[in-house]
């Protein structure tokens, strides 16, 4: 039986690229899609780019799935007639052969022999669909076949009864030529950023810190000084929703967030971080942070993490306070004042001395919308300086933001991107920009 597989939407997307382990391929072109499949909706997108393959240069693609590249296609001998591509039929892992049955979910498509059809060295003689180039109908189904065949459509997705109308990001990025207004061209992606940044700011304090789906946990983080200070700790390597919850959840293994306690017995701490589920993946690192902070808040600041702050201290120095802690730098110490003061109302004076914390989502987005002109965090802590000198570390959070739901690795999501109006859409400047 045929899968009812129905394509919602498709629109034309701009130039991008996808960096692979070995290497970064540009494509040229693409298209995005929504798919209904299996009673769920997936996003699809279908690049197009140029690769050698079987002696000579031919038309590349690759199709994702929810941003897993998921079947490829080559250019076929008689492209010039067919306009088609060809991408391999797995069912399994193994290659069909064309003496094997062809599975009936691709009755309805065109198929051939690879070696017969884009014949040259390495051709396999494997049974292979032949697709147009820009049939985004094939294209998807023949992904989500192969992603359902292969067990990558999980049972565990989260259902979507829509997602958001999917829209070219626009042109190819121009170059800025010398007479154009560069600085002009960085204060309104600034601008968009800030305008963004006013969307995410808590209507009260009751609603900040909203880092997890645990009201409780929340509550802890806003409640208890230690416990904001342990997050802070455990933001480093893994998602911000595991690291906030942190301190909660060691709270219930231990039974307690005392410093004092925490000083006084490294071993059950290091116990309870270790402890199955994991609640850091530096399961030796974080321990030792943890207590150290503990001994630091103890000796210096008479057990009362909030003595930290609660003086009213220049952004400059609660920076400075801050990564005195082990574990603590910059990009986490800029990101705690901004916190305090944006989300939990702690008076802190002369904003205009705090920073973005350059992480991997800052990088990206500060690179591709061009407000940084090299990779190096001197830099764009430099470049927010002078985009908002008042309050440099507002332009943090809506670049985390951005980077984190849109600016993705890989493809980003200009389309619907808060800053697709604005922004060049430089995306090969940050192709390297995967990890912190």
């Amino acid at each position: 039986m045929t899968p009812d597989i129905r394509l919602i939407s498709a629109s034309a997307l701009g130039s991008f690229s996808w960096r692979w382990p070995e290497e970064i391929e540009h494509f040229e072109r693409g298209y995005a899609a929504l798919v209904r499949f299996q009673g769920s909706e997936f996003r699809i997108r279908h690049g197009i780019s140029r690769r050698t393959a079987y002696g000579r240069l031919r038309l590349h693609s690759v199709t994702w799935v929810e941003n897993n590249p998921t079947v490829e296609g080559v250019e076929a001998d008689d492209f010039a007639h067919s306009q088609s591509l060809l991408s391999l039929i797995k069912v399994t892992k193994r290659h069909l052969r064309p003496t094997d049955p062809l599975p009936p979910e691709y009755s309805g498509f065109t198929v051939g022999v690879m070696s017969e059809e884009a014949a040259g060295r390495y051709s396999p003689r494997s049974l292979a669909v032949k697709i147009r180039l820009d049939d985004i109908d094939g294209w998807s189904r023949h992904a989500l076949l192969r992603a359902a065949a292969w067990g990558r459509l999980s049972r565990k997705r989260r259902f979507r009864s829509s997602l958001p109308a999917t829209t070219a990001p626009g042109p190819r990025p121009e170059e800025l030529s010398a007479g154009d207004d560069s600085h002009a061209a960085r204060q309104a992606v600034a601008a968009a950023l800030l305008q963004h940044g006013s969307t995410l700011k808590p209507g009260s304090a009751e609603d900040a810190l909203d880092f997890t789906p645990n009201a409780e946990a929340n509550e802890l983080l806003r409640k208890d000084a230690f416990a904001f200070l342990t997050g802070v700790l455990f933001d480093q390597g893994i998602p911000a929703e595991r690291a906030w919850i942190a301190p909660y959840l060691l709270q219930q293994r231990i039974g307690h967030l005392d410093p004092a306690q925490i000083a006084s017995n490294p071993e059950a701490v290091r116990r309870a971080i270790q402890m199955q589920p994991k609640l850091h993946r530096y399961v030796e690192k974080m321990p030792r942070w943890l207590v150290g902070a503990a001994r630091r808040v103890g000796q210096d600041y008479r057990g009362d993490a909030s003595a930290i702050w609660s003086d009213r201290p220049a952004a400059v120095e609660l920076q400075r306070r801050l990564r005195e802690f082990h574990g603590i730098g910059q990009k986490k110490a800029a990101m705690t004042v901004e916190i305090l003061h944006r989300d939990l109302g702690v008076p802190i004076d002369r904003m205009a001395g705090g920073d973005v914390a350059v992480d991997v989502h800052v990088r990206r987005v500060f690179l591709r919308s061009r407000i940084a002109d090299r990779d190096d965090r001197d830099h764009m802590i430099t470049a927010a300086r002078q985009l908002h000198s008042s309050r440099p570390g507002a332009l943090d959070f809506p670049a985390w933001d951005v980077g984190r739901n849109w600016c993705h690795a890989g493809t980003p999501a200009c389309g619907q991107c808060p800053l697709t109006h604005v922004c060049p859409k430089d995306i090969e400047r940050a192709a390297h920009v995967t990890s912190g």
